[in-house]
């Protein structure tokens, strides 16, 4: 498939953002050798919304975004993220953008056709029956073309679990939420050298507390 536009999330100051309730999306299409914003949508949930108004609001947002399908932001989690995935779209995170740097939004595209390769072996592995841990540090360093996202979301639809024990340098500002909306309880973040290990648990269990 051949990317001809790019939305992408800022603020009312027009930096990149989080996915968020209340944001500007930025629809770049590729003009030449440039890329140029064309189009500048609001969008806004209100607070109040149920699940099912929020994830109207997200499809009437798609709609409007046509055949544009990678979307790029400082952080996408939660019912954001699965109504996104959901339709086919490349979410894309970056720390910031520049607009007047079209080699990033090339470069971006570059990075969505690429293919992925998968990591083997499978992580989280499997440590004890039900018991799982992943030393993400080591799986990022060994595989740069993966992200915590795509490491742990598969994990979490996918694999039956008593308990997840991971290593980050640092706490995905994406996890907590997902964590929350999947039902999911979590241990607070215990340092261990350069790393901190975190433990997660379905709801069923106790909060852990390592």
């Amino acid at each position: 498939m051949e990317y001809e536009s790019i939305a992408v999330v800022v603020d009312r100051q027009g930096q990149l953002t989080r996915f968020s309730d209340d944001i500007l999306v930025n629809v770049y299409h590729r003009q030449g050798k440039t890329w140029v914003c064309t189009e500048r949508m609001p969008f806004f949930l209100d607070p109040g919304l149920d699940l099912a108004g929020m994830r109207d609001k997200l499809r009437a947002l798609i709609d409007s975004l046509g055949q544009t399908r990678i979307l790029l932001a400082a952080s996408i989690c939660g019912v954001a993220y699965s109504v996104l995935d959901q339709r086919g779209f490349r979410l894309c995170e970056m720390d910031s953008f520049s607009p007047e740097e079209a080699d990033v939004l090339d470069a971006l595209v570059e990075r969505v056709v690429a293919p992925v390769k998968a990591p083997s072996p499978p992580y989280p592995a499997e440590i004890a029956p039900g018991v799982y841990q992943c030393d993400l540090t080591e799986v990022l360093r060994e595989h740069p073309d993966l992200s915590t996202k795509k490491v742990l979301r598969p994990f979490f639809d996918k694999t039956p679990f008593v308990e997840l024990r991971m290593a980050f340098s640092h706490v995905p500002p994406w996890l907590l939420p997902e964590l929350v909306e999947r039902g999911l309880v979590w241990s607070e973040p215990v340092s261990a050298g350069d790393k901190l290990w975190m433990t997660v648990r379905p709801s069923t269990c106790a909060r852990a507390d390592v």
